[in-house]
Parts: C-alpha cells; structure tokens; sequence
C-alpha cells in the first residue's frame, strides 16, 4: 500500500516546533490558574445548528467554511469551527453558573474551518480560548485585557498593540449600519464579490474585509454611539489610563462573528496583524441557553503565535536545544540496569532528564549516541566499573572526564547540576 500524505490544509507538528506549542501551553494555564481560570473540554463535533443559530448565517464561517456531516441518524453535525458557541452549550447544559458568582473557564482545542490553506492559516488549527461569564463592567473587561497582556509578556513578546472599539447593543448596531447604508450606496461598485453579497445580507460584514478596507475609508463606529456608549467606553478608558495599559482606538473594528455587544479587540504584533482577539457577548447565552448571562473573552490562534516566536532569540535557543537530555547511562553490559533504573528514580526528585539505552550497545556507538541525545552527562557503565565499583563521567558540554565512587554517584550528580 503506498502510503497518502496528510490532507490538504492540515500539518504535522513535531519536536523541535512541538516544544513551542508546549511552552505555550504550560505558560498561558500557569497564569490562567493563578487568576482562578478551569479546564473545559468539549467535544470536537456539535449539531450543525448550535453554530449557525449562534454565530450569523452571513458569516463566512457559516457562508462557506463549516465541515459538516450527517451520522447515520441523519443528523446534521459540524466539526466546531470555534469555540464559544461550544462554552455556551457546555455550561447551559451542565447549570455551571451560579446566581452572583463569575465562572471563569479556558480551553485548548483544534478547529476545523475548510478555508484556502496559507502560512499561519490551516484547516485545522488550534485555539487557546478563554471566557469570563456571569461578569459585567468594565473591570470585567479589563481583567480579560491583562490576562492576555501577561500571557504574551510571559512567552517573552514585547511589542504589541492591542486595538479597542466598542460595538455597543442592539440598536447602536442598527444606527451604524445606517450610516454604513448612506456611506456606500453610491460605492458599491468598489466592493468585492463577497463584500456584495455582504452589502445585501448583513452590511456590518463589509467593514470585516481588509480588501475593501484598503479602497474605502468607512465612517467610524464612534459616530453611532449614544450617551451610554460613550460612558461605557469612557468607564474602560479611564480603568486602562489608571494603569498605563497600553491601547488604541480602530474605529472600524467589528470582529467576524455576529454575536459581539459591547468591547472588541484585538491584538497585533509587530507586522504579524490579528494574532488574538475577542470581546463581550452579553446576549449570547440568553440566545442559545435562555440564561441571561454576560460575558466577555477571547481566543489565541496557536499556530501564527508559534510561528511568530520561533523568531525571537530565545526560543531559537529552545529550538536548538529541544532533544537535549541532562544525563545519558551508557550500558555496555546488562549487569548495570536495575541500579540505572534506581539511580533514574533517586533524580527525578532534582528534576533532570535522564535517558539509558535500552539494547546493549557497543562503546564504539557512544559518538553516536553523544551527537543524537547532546547529553549534558554521558555515563559510561561497562565491564571495567562493574568490576572497580568506580563510574566513568564524560562532560559532554566542558569536555571533561571524571571517575567517581559508585555510591557517592547521586551525591555527585546532585552537586554538579547544581553548581552548572
């Protein structure tokens, strides 16, 4: 059978970019712990409805980028295209909220949208996301703000930019697509295909498409808030002023996704545009759960963030560096593998990577072995400790040698690493 390669749009991630995504993972839920966040999990597949009912039949999501299927019930099923309309399901369902308290819960999942593969943009990819429900106000929206701030500080990135609009309700959305109705009646000829079809379904569509964002300057939201509106942003503006986050306003910001109220955002870093965003979606659980729930939150898309930090010096390092174990146990004879397998368990208490052969080799594949591991220690245990009760150490990294008592071994271990 000749063997198929993976399908279109999807990739294979292994060591060293691998390593990337881990440190991703393990940095964004130490911070998401710390601030009282929780681990959901939900499945890959909903019915087809619970996304078409929640996120706008006009969206390009639902237009023309879902996969679904049936089962053999006749269901319609959708492979989840994102991941709030999924959180939503998941805590109706379950009655997670409880009257007066915010429930604060994250996720890491793949996503599935059939859209043309790219460089950072796949048909399936992964998504960290994050939701603060049950919780309104502006320190609400601020805390959303700072996680993401101290998720991107603590994975080393600098320089970003998070861009604010403010969306408002229901009929402050009904006053801008007034003026953007006004705006382009005469201009519909500089649209594009989709942005035509937009125009007649839903005209907020428009303002999402960075092509036509290039020929026409749209008015911006601003013009269609009211007294609230303004309060509301100025409520925001003065937490983010008081402590001197950084932030501008892009007045023709909307988001993709029908169900945002209130805040959008999103972050851009350095030349890389939209790497995350997100917002408040206040009506949405009453919409889906007949829960009347605010909530805000956002979501990272996984794969463009780790293309974007393979590029900084210091995970170059961790590339380079990913398959690097701290201590090797060469066995040139049997006699040596139970007292391995103790030693290995005495070291995990000094949190060390230790790694043993597990045929029995000849010395002569020691280079090899040195070249493909990059072992910090090389432990050399063959016929001549066996007999002289003393273990042969090569520094692999000072090339250094040393002959060390058997049972002063872990001592000695413990003292180098910390020392090195």
């Amino acid at each position: 059978m000749k063997l198929k390669n993976k399908p279109r749009g999807t990739v294979d991630i292994f060591p060293p970019r691998s390593a990337i995504y881990q440190k991703i993972q393990q940095i964004s839920s130490n911070i998401l712990k710390k601030n009282n966040y929780q681990l959901v999990i939900f499945p890959t597949y909903e019915y087809e409805s619970l996304f078409t009912n929640s996120l706008g039949s006009t969206t390009s999501i639902i237009y023309k980028e879902m996969f679904t299927f049936k089962d053999r019930s006749n269901r319609e099923l959708a492979l989840r295209p994102e991941g709030t309309a999924s959180v939503v399901r998941l805590v109706c369902e379950n009655k997670l909220i409880k009257e007066g308290y915010p429930l604060k819960i994250y996720y890491w999942a793949n996503m599935f949208r059939y859209e043309r593969p790219q460089k950072g943009r796949h048909r399936e990819f992964w998504q960290l996301g994050v939701e603060l429900i049950n919780a309104k106000g502006s320190f609400a929206d601020y805390q959303i703000l700072k996680l993401v701030s101290d998720i991107l500080q603590e994975l080393g990135i600098k320089k970003f930019n998070f861009c604010l609009n403010y969306l408002g309700n229901k009929d402050t959305k009904e006053r801008y697509k007034s003026l953007l109705e006004e705006f382009i009646k005469n201009k519909t000829h500089n649209l594009c295909n989709d942005c035509q079809r937009r125009h007649l379904s839903n005209i907020l569509r428009i303002v999402d498409c960075w092509k036509c964002k290039q020929k026409l300057s749209y008015p911006p939201y601003e013009k269609a808030w009211n007294n609230q509106d303004k309060d509301n942003v100025k409520e925001i503006n003065d937490i983010l002023n008081k402590v001197n986050f950084p932030y501008q306003y892009d007045f023709n910001l909307v988001r993709g996704l029908d169900y945002y109220t209130g805040i959008v955002f999103e972050v851009n870093i350095e030349e890389e545009k939209a790497l995350l965003g997100g917002g408040r979606y206040d009506n949405l659980y009453q919409e889906i759960g007949d829960v009347n729930s605010p909530a805000i939150g956002f979501a990272i898309g996984i794969d463009r963030l780790v293309d974007y930090l393979e590029t900084l010096p210091a995970n170059l390092e961790l590339l380079k560096n990913s398959n690097i174990i701290d201590i090797f146990f060469f066995l040139s004879v049997p006699d040596f593998y139970f007292e391995v397998l103790n030693w290995k368990k005495k070291l995990e208490k000094f949190s060390l990577i230790v790694e043993y052969n597990l045929e029995i080799k000849k010395l002569k594949n020691i280079v090899k072995i040195i070249n493909h591991y990059q072992p910090k220690l090389m432990i050399i245990l063959g016929e001549k400790e066996l007999k002289n009760d003393k273990i042969f150490i090569k520094d692999c990294q000072k090339e250094l040698e040393f002959f060390i008592d058997k049972e002063k071994l872990i001592k000695w271990i413990a003292n180098y690493f910390q020392k090195n």
